[in-house]
């Protein structure tokens, strides 16, 4: 099983990642140390909650593509949740401020057991006074500034778009349902800086004018409805890009529908 990208994703610090381990679930603990090691040295130099939260979607991205392709969900989710399981339990023995970091993003994204398993490694490390990164509070939490909705009138297809703040770093999350193909996840990607800020009004614009195209503004609770039918049903990707940007986003996309969902509830 890959564990660690040799390619992560785009992001302040996630180059950082790039290690190009491999070993399976029951890899003796010197390949787990070297693969904690370099997400911890990953995290070290993330200087943002997003750019935290990218070097462990890389880590997914490479989980996901060393799987066989006839892998269920299921079977998807326990790689994943033993390959973090082994990774947390290490970080945690480790005891860093970079280790403590590295416990809160995985205690936001991944499988919900290893999310709970992060959280309370992550709440040992701080009781016992190990600090926080500056970020850390808020790992998990952006503000949700604008969201819309785009497509094609015949049913085809759609896209989503949510515009998030983590403290004046702005970035979008955008996702492309097929519903020709199930109504699942065909693409999702994250898109940072000025192009984020742009990405909704850019879309309106290319919209405007044609008829068989419709552009709406949607609130938070609209996002979780609309993508959590999406992620109920299996991805869809299609193209080798479509196929890498699920495999690294996936889990970015479920916890930013779980935040938008919690706020919701609450107004």
């Amino acid at each position: 099983m890959l564990v660690v990208s040799s390619d992560p994703p785009s992001g302040e610090g996630s180059e950082q990642a790039s290690s190009g381990l491999a070993g399976d679930a029951d890899a003796p603990d010197g390949l787990i140390g070297a693969v904690t090691a370099s997400l911890l040295a990953a995290i070290a130099v993330a200087r943002s909650a997003l750019a935290a939260e990218l070097v462990l979607c890389g880590a997914f991205g490479a989980v996901e593509t060393g799987l066989p392709d006839d892998a269920d969900e299921p079977e998807r989710l326990q790689a994943l949740s033993l390959t973090l399981g082994q990774v947390i339990g290490h970080s945690e023995m480790i005891a860093s401020e970079e280790a403590l970091a590295l416990l809160r993003v995985c205690s936001v994204l991944g499988p919900p057991t290893s999310r709970s398993a992060a959280r309370e490694s992550a709440g040992r490390l701080a009781a016992a006074g190990v600090a926080d990164r500056p970020w850390a509070g808020r790992v998990g939490r952006p503000e949700m500034l604008r969201a819309w909705r785009y497509g094609d009138v015949f049913g085809a297809q759609s896209s989503v778009g949510v515009l998030f703040d983590y403290r004046g770093r702005e970035h979008a999350v955008m996702v492309l349902i097929d519903h020709l193909l199930g109504g699942g996840v065909k693409d999702c990607w994250v898109s940072e800086g000025r192009t984020a800020k742009d990405m909704r009004n850019s879309v309106a614009a290319a919209m405007a004018g044609d008829p068989d195209t419709f552009f709406e503004d949607i609130d938070a609770a609209a996002v979780a409805a609309l993508l959590g039918s999406a992620l109920a049903c299996p991805p869809c990707p299609e193209q080798a890009d479509q196929i890498e940007d699920v495999n690294n986003h996936l889990h970015l996309v479920q916890a930013r529908v779980e935040h938008l969902a919690r706020i919701s509830a609450t107004r």
